[in-house]
């Protein structure tokens, strides 16, 4: 309420001086000073409100002052809220720590000065910061590295690559963080178990809950743990009831805390749109207040929303009109540009031709994805849509120019949902879902409502739910009505809470079709077999404490038998979470069996003119055995095989799009462009960089397995490593480099066309890209990529202290 009043006051045109002075004493007090700043920005207040303060009130905001600052390195104080203050206060002295608190309350800037105080402390860290998108780890990488430059840390390594840099042309690197999703960890610790770690941060903790990713997630935390006694972590969640329940496998000897924080930083008004009865072209708008509906007024739309997929985008419309700052919700990528093609021609005009970056952002998507692309044709009117299988360069310059108000309406999917760093005035929503029949939960929906009207930029956000009384579409209960905590739940607790089904699942081998109706059970069959391995049972697990006595004897005994019985290496079931070990098991008896020569089970080199026929018959082996979904009827593995192995060899996006194009029509069936170019993208993301490197994995360490047991150790070279080639989309060295120095796939794979070298290091391309400048800046790349590659190598400057040689 104070935080309404005050905000009120402040845009009130009729509001004195000493009445704006005063709304600014009350967010002071509310430890808001963002939002002091922007009435500042806005010209609501006159600066420096606290001089013209009373003795009193002066003395009051002096106090709050030195108590609600933070002091780094001997600089000035940084004023900072109150769940700010609480987290710097406790984290300096705590082992572990789990903390809980609304989207915009301010946590990642803590954390990045917290990692910087630690790594200062120290003349040999490692720092890992786990995040749950890659795209948060491009933003997060980005972020640490300009702020290490600030506070002179220019010697710290900042890397999203799942291996350590070893340059002979530089010194070793002594103080790094590692920014990694989950699946990065693994790859990392693969080829490194022991690997010292001095803290771990996990943003968006709670997502152990996250089905396999879950799993995954707790299980490489736990080896981290294992592997570092001393470990410090931090885990951060927005709004759980329960934060504490991370700390659980805490070692005994570590301080420990937990803590939940309310504070409102931003208001945010929740909005129901209705259709008047009988009349279709009107529209209700009413406020929900606690458990009151009140009515404002209504809207009228331009035409008919008929059929139905018309209502969100004409009513968002309808209510923000040209403004910018507009977010709608929506439940697939198909989904999203249908909606933004509506939108397109609502708006009936394009923006002013002056818009250089528009025009840019055109370019790239013409270049990077294909000629046709739809983005291309919707940026012309400030409209453009954003979902997570879209390459990373577009997608950062689409929030770049969403966030400077250059796209005015932003159609977006569930990726906004997973810790995308970007506010708006307004979300519109309609029957939102994550994944298909799927219904968004409050907590999902709380987090997507918190990115309206985000700290520090806006004094509030506003979010508007269309169709409210549709229970087809919002369930019995209609949208949430108020922010409420919702509970961490790991996956492995759901699924070993009650452990008969998972026993059961064991005793019959884990079979495949089982395993697609409850794919929950192969995950954590899987993880549990890589602690009976590491642990030699099931109840010598440290978390098997938290179980009542006795509830997991049966679950410890079937996975006792079930991983005695296997004729697999232990430490390959450990190295594959997520695979059933009796795939792993089923596929080294069938290279036991085979008969022929052995070398036709090595996989080729990607770039070999056979790879594609070689790794349809990979993925065949695999999709019968361990991963369904890398194969399928009417030459769908053949096509996956073509994907993968380009994929690998790094060609562009648009040329895996025009391929797939191209096959469809030379089979008779043409396709249509809008939907091969969002089936290429999908398969990179969910078969390239995500089942396939898993399932040939899993196929390299058991093909090594057969090989070292028939004594062909001088084929062993042969198999590759796929995770890093997969993950990265490249394979060579020079273009691990570029990646690895801060450039996107997009960017390393335009510029790489001009590098005659193939086993650079990072200090080299670096050292290459400055010398070379002529070359790539006059080589028709896109303007975009150009920016991309200056703003790396100014980052690099500023860390090394070297001019600008182009200056």
């Amino acid at each position: 309420m104070a935080l309404r009043i005050a905000q009120s006051c402040l845009c009130d045109e009729s509001a004195t001086d000493v009445q704006r002075d005063s709304a600014a004493l009350v967010l002071d007090a509310l430890a808001n000073h963002p939002a002091i700043v922007l009435a500042v920005r806005r010209e609501l207040l006159r600066p420096s409100f606290e001089a013209r303060l009373p003795g009193g009130a002066r003395l009051d905001f002096d106090r709050r002052s030195l108590e609600r600052s933070i002091v780094i390195q001997g600089d000035a104080p940084l004023r900072v809220n109150r769940f700010q203050k609480r987290l710097w206060d406790e984290v300096q002295h705590l082992g572990w720590m789990s903390v809980s608190a609304p989207t915009s309350a301010g946590k990642s800037f803590i954390l990045a000065r917290w990692i910087c105080e630690l790594v200062r402390a120290s003349k040999v860290a490692t720092v890992v910061y786990l995040v749950p998108t890659r795209a948060l780890i491009s933003q997060v990488e980005r972020d640490l590295r300009e702020l290490f430059v600030q506070e002179g840390l220019a010697d710290v390594s900042v890397s999203a690559l799942p291996v350590l840099k070893v340059d002979e042309s530089t010194p070793p690197v002594q103080r790094r963080v590692l920014v990694f999703t989950q699946e990065r960890l693994h790859i990392l610790l693969s080829s490194h178990p022991d690997l010292e770690v001095r803290a771990l941060i996990v943003d968006e903790a709670h997502k152990v809950g996250d089905r396999q990713r879950g799993v995954l997630l707790q299980d490489v935390i736990e080896r981290l743990g294992e592997a570092n006694a001393e470990l410090r972590v931090l885990f951060a969640s927005p709004m759980t009831s329960n934060p504490e329940v991370l700390l659980a496998d805490a070692g005994g000897s570590l301080a420990k805390s937990a803590f939940a924080n309310d504070d409102v930083t931003v208001t945010q008004n929740l909005f129901w749109v209705a259709q008047r009865p009988r009349k279709p072209k009107l529209w209700d708008i009413s406020i929900c207040v606690r458990d009151a509906r009140v009515s404002l007024g209504f809207v009228e739309l331009e035409a008919s929303p008929s059929p139905e997929s018309k209502r969100l985008s004409f009513v968002a419309h309808a209510v923000a009109g040209c403004s910018h700052g507009n977010i709608v919700y929506v439940n697939g990528a198909a989904h999203a540009e249908k909606i933004a093609g509506q939108l397109y021609d609502l708006i009936g005009a394009d923006v002013d031709d002056s818009s250089k970056d528009l025009r840019k952002l055109v370019e790239l998507a013409q270049h990077v994805v294909h000629r046709k692309f739809l983005l291309a044709t919707y940026l012309r009117r400030g409209v453009a849509f954003h979902y997570g299988n879209m390459p990373l360069l577009i997608r950062e310059e689409i929030e770049r120019l969403f966030t400077a108000g250059t796209i005015k309406y932003l159609v977006c999917t569930s990726t906004l949902i997973e810790g995308v760093n970007m506010s708006c005035r307004n979300i519109f929503m309609r029957g939102p879902q994550k994944g298909r029949g799927k219904p968004l939960s409050a907590e999902d929906f709380w987090n997507l409502a918190g990115r309206a009207g985000r700290w520090g930029k806006e004094f509030q956000g506003n979010i508007f739910c269309i169709d409210p009384d549709r229970e087809d579409l919002w369930g019995p209960n209609g949208p949430p009505r108020e922010r409420a905590r919702q509970p961490i739940q790991r996956t492995t607790d759901d699924v070993l809470r009650v452990p008969a089904e998972l026993v059961q699942f064991i005793k019959d081998r884990a079979p495949l079709e089982a395993a697609k109706k409850r794919p929950e059970f192969e995950y954590v069959f899987s993880y549990l077999a890589g602690i009976h391995v590491r642990y030699g049972g099931l109840l010598e697990a440290p978390w098997a404490r938290r179980y009542e006595a006795g509830s997991l004897d049966g679950l410890s005994d079937a996975v006792r038998e079930a991983v005695e019985s296997l004729g697999i290496e232990p430490d390959i079931i450990a190295r594959n979470p997520g695979i059933s070990p009796f795939a792993l098991h089923d596929l080294l008896e069938y290279f036991r069996e085979r008969k022929g020569d052995v070398e036709e089970l090595l996989p080729a080199d990607p770039a070999s003119n056979d790879a594609a026929k070689v790794y349809a018959g990979v993925l065949a082996r695999l999709c019968r055995r361990a991963c369904p979904n890398l194969g399928g009827k009417g030459g769908r593995t053949f096509m996956l095989a073509l994907l993968v192995t380009r994929w690998m060899c790094g060609f562009p996006l648009a040329r895996l799009i025009q391929d797939r194009i191209d096959y469809y029509t030379k089979k008779g069936e043409p396709a249509d462009q809008a939907v091969a170019i969002r089936a290429v993208m999908n398969e990179v993301e969910q078969i390239a960089r995500f089942e396939a490197p898993r399932g040939l994995s899993c196929y390299g360490d058991v093909l090594r397995q057969h090989l070292r047991e028939i004594g062909r150790e001088d084929l062993l070279e042969q198999v590759p490593l796929f995770d890093i080639f997969l993950e990265l989309g490249v394979n060579q060295q020079t273009q691990i480099a570029l990646i690895g120095v801060g450039l996107s796939r997009t960017s390393t794979i335009a510029v790489s066309e001009l590098i005659a070298a193939d086993s650079l290091t990072e200090s080299q391309v670096l050292h290459w890209l400055e010398a070379n400048r002529e070359l790539w800046s006059h080589a028709s790349l896109p303007a975009l990529v150009t920016r991309e590659i200056e703003r790396v190598l100014k980052q690099h400057r500023a860390r090394t202290g070297v001019k600008d040689a182009s200056s």
